[in-house]
This record gives C-alpha cells, structure tokens and sequence, in this order.
C-alpha cells in the first residue's frame, strides 16, 4: 500500500491530541490525552512544570492508538509533524536531556519580565511583537540565572513545545520561525534572531535553535523514536508551527485582510496582514504566519472556553454538554436573555499594558425570587460575555490595522457549542465561516506535514487543497441590532469595572 496518510501532534494548554489525516485532510482517526501540570515546591502558585517522560509517553501511547482506530501501520504515514501551545518551552542540556519543561502558564518569571521591559521598552515590543516579557524565554532564562543557576549553566537549547516534540521524534533541534517568535526570541521584522533582546538579557545566542520553516523536513523519525511510536525509522519529521498560526492554515485563512478566531481555552483573534503592523500604544501582539510573506495582528479574549469550564464546573457539568443541553438560543427570544444577566468572567479586551487581576462577575436584576434567574441565564450571560469581548478585540484590530476585513473564520471547541456561532456572527454584524473539521491547529499541522511529503508545494496549495468545507453563518438584522445595544451596555459596565479594578 502507498503512504497516503498524515500524523500531526498538538500539545494544548489543556490537552494532547494527535490526528491521522489523509492526503486530502479527511480524518481518519482523533485522540486526545489531557495533559496535567504541577507547581514546583517554593514556587506556588505562580510557577508550573510539566513532566516531559509523562508527555513524551503519551505521544507514543497516541500516535500508536490513532494507528490502531484508523487500520493502517505505520509505514502508510508519509510524515509527522507537531504544533503546540504559545508561550511553552523546554531547556536542553548538551546531552538532549530536558532541564526544564514548562507550559503557557508558568509565570514565575514575572519579575525577571518586569525588569525586562523597563530596561528594554520600546525596542522590544517593536522588534519581538510580544510584550509582557514575563510570558517569554528571555525573562525565564533570567529566573534561572538567578534562582536556579545549577540549571542555567547547564542549559545548551531552548526550545518552543512544538520544536520539543520535533525533537523527541528525529534528533534535530531546530524551531519553525514563528514558534520562535511565539517565545519571544524572533525579531518579527526580519524574520532573524531578536538580536536586542538577547544582548539585553545577556543571553548566549548558541541556545537559540536553527531556524526553520513551516513544513520544512528537518530530519526522519530515530532509531529510538520508532520502537516507541510504531513509525518506520526515517519516516520525514517536519516542521509545524504554532497552534493559532497553524488554526489560521487549517481554515485556509492566509491572504491579508482575512480573520480567524480560535476559541478554544483561550480565544485569540489573528488578523492576516502583508507586513508587520504594530499598536503604537502596544496593546496587541503581532507575529509571523506559518505561510511565507504573511504576518498576523492578534488581539485575544486571553479567557474563552476556560471561562466557560469554569463556570460549568460551578454549575456542575461537562462546559460542553452542559452547553448543549440548554435550549438552542440561537432561536427564539430566549436568545436575547431577556436582558437579565451581563457576565465578566475572564474574556476581555486586550491590552498588555493593562496587566493583573480584574474585577468580575455575573450581574443580574436582585432580588431573585421576582426575577426568575435561571442556570439558563447564567449560559447565555456567559456566552455572550465571550462573545462581546471577541468583538471588542475585532474592533480594535480593524482601528489599528486599517484594513478593509474580508472575512472571519470561526473554530476551536467552543465553536462546537450550537449557539455559538450564530450567537457571534449576530454580534459582530458580519457572516462568520465555521469550518466542519473544528480542531484546524491539528489539520494545519498535517498540511505542513503534506508539504513536507511533497504532497503538495506549498502550504497555500496545501490550504487551498485540505482545508475542507465550511458553514457559512450570515448575521440576523432584527437579532444583530438587539446584539449591538447588549454590546453597548457590556462594554459600558466592563469599561466602569476597569476603573474600579485599577487597585488590584
């Protein structure tokens, strides 16, 4: 049988996932593994670690179950690759052994990025595109020389989680660019090492690893890696980038004025531009797409469907089925919420200069016994509230970019919730794209791998070949009226709570 199928990885904040697609992106099998963090001891509760044993052998535990579901072997995968999580990264010693792995959520740095940014300023946020440096290798890099210098020492490679995963699977250490990007060590302009950021933080530019491009083969599956994951020694390993500038791939969204939206754990909007536009008043990021002679302007909710677990958590369920189960309120006027409930539960405007803890809640008519506040209030109040933060964050976009918009695509879990499209089509006032495979971080990853089989030239042929259907939602014009004064009230009460919160 000829190698007709592609494997991609994605480690998530929330969970590790792996797909078998074919040729043309028809799934043929999807598992998932959540992935579980701890907090050094001394650390808490600003520090997190993952163990990279626990992750590397439920990659091998996937990759081997995908094979089985989709009845085939392993040497009918013509290439591999991986995305992962923003932010995440893991430092090598000289001898490939990993010193530290640590996910989005690690913050432990937090002053060693404070410093950062004040010694840095400008020329940071206007070479790397990513401010507070907090999040990123440089200000971790620093932690350790200062706390942990047994470690520092050691450190031969930092790696973004994607590059990781490339690694455990060929040998190679190398990073796709706007991974490197997404860690904060690219110089977003040139498309080279952020040369100012690590003179500033007195880094050794040799633990930066080679660049590379999205589906570009670094090397084949090892020895090691084989009898581990039942793939054929020298299978091609290639090179994805990150999970959203992946996402953006999987929708087809790569030609400029185009916008994805990935709500997922968090929900970030990606604008697609021809060149580097960044906020004079750095409130949004701005990086390098996956495709070449693209970048993307993001302004994120930074709380999506971590919101709504939340709440559901609270109300005792599944955020998902709890979700589904609730009437469907993209009909009838229970879609309104009858005006009963205005949440603030973590989706927000983004601004990085406006950093810490918020205030927050679900407010709603008191007192209850004359107001028949239900659970089914509480979802709507929720819901909207991400919807309301995504179209402050559309809006911000479309001022700092000037660019006539050409279109929004919808995907992440939460775009599986019914509800949710029409719901954030009806806000936006515009149509919304959702396409029918939701996971695109994952089919993006395995267009990069079909590039690198040779399947296709290019990821925009790979895109325009892969990426499948797509429901086109069109806005309700009595509905997206209603929407726009519940928007007008929300951004008014969120706009006083940011005034209150400025002591926190």
């Amino acid at each position: 049988m000829p190698k007709k199928y592609l494997l991609a990885l994605d480690m998530g904040s929330s969970s590790l996932k792996c797909l078998i697609a074919d040729l043309e992106g028809k799934t043929y099998a999807l598992n998932r593994q959540q992935v579980t963090y701890y907090c050094p001891e001394g650390l808490a509760p600003l520090g997190r670690e993952f163990s990279p044993a626990t992750i590397w052998a439920d990659v091998c535990s996937l990759i081997r179950s995908c094979l089985a579901e989709a009845g085939i072997e392993g040497k009918d995968i013509a290439a591999v690759s991986a995305t992962s999580q923003r932010g995440g990264m893991v430092l090598l010693d000289e001898e490939g052994r990993e010193l530290y792995a640590g996910p989005n959520l690690d913050t432990r740095a937090f002053f060693e990025g404070m410093a950062l940014d004040e010694a840095l300023g400008e020329d940071l946020y206007f070479s790397t595109g990513h401010m507070p440096s907090f999040l990123f290798a440089a200000a971790k890099l620093s932690w350790f020389r200062t706390h942990a210098p047994e470690t520092f020492d050691k450190v031969h490679k930092i790696l973004p989680i994607s590059g990781w995963l490339t690694y455990k699977l060929s040998g190679q250490c190398r990073s796709e660019k706007s991974a490197l990007g997404e860690i904060g060590l690219l110089n977003i302009r040139t498309g080279d090492y952020a040369s100012s950021v690590l003179g500033g933080s007195e880094i050794d530019p040799e633990v930066v690893p080679a660049l590379g491009y999205a589906g570009e083969v670094v090397g084949g599956v090892t020895s090691s890696a084989s009898a581990a994951t039942g793939l054929p020694k020298g299978t091609p390993v290639v090179l994805g980038g990150p999970d959203t500038q992946c996402g953006l791939l999987g929708m087809g969204v790569v030609e400029e004025g185009q916008m994805g939206v990935l709500a997922g754990w968090s929900a970030p909007l990606q604008l697609v531009t021809s060149n580097a536009i960044f906020d004079s008043e750095r409130r949004t990021w701005t990086g390098c797409h996956v495709v070449p002679d693209r970048w993307v302007l993001e302004s994120s909710t930074t709380s999506g469907g971590q919101a709504l677990q939340w709440l559901s958590d609270i109300l005792g369920a599944e955020y998902k089925e709890t979700f589904a189960e609730e009437p469907d309120i993209s009909e009838g006027a229970t879609y309104m919420g009858q005006d009963q409930t205005v949440a603030f539960l973590g989706p927000r405007i983004m601004n990085c200069t406006k950093l810490g803890l918020q205030l927050g809640g679900i407010l709603f008519p008191v007192p209850v016994g004359h107001t028949g506040i239900s659970r089914t209030h509480l979802l709507q109040g929720a819901l909207e509230n991400l919807a309301f933060a995504i179209k402050g964050n559309y809006l911000q976009l479309q001022g700092i970019s000037g660019l006539e918009l050409s279109g929004v695509w919808l995907g992440g879990g939460v775009a599986n919730i019914p509800a949710f499209p029409r719901l954030v089509a009806d806000t936006l006032g515009v149509s919304v794209r959702v396409p029918q495979m939701k996971d695109s971080s994952l089919l993006g990853t395995a267009m990069c791998a079909a590039v690198g089989a040779g399947v296709y030239d290019n990821l925009f042929d790979a895109a325009g070949a892969m990426k499948g259907p797509a429901v086109r939602v069109e806005p309700d014009e009595p509905r997206s009226s209603n929407m726009e004064e519940r928007y007008q009230r929300w951004l008014s009460l969120y706009q006083e709570l940011e005034g209150l919160s400025g002591g926190m």
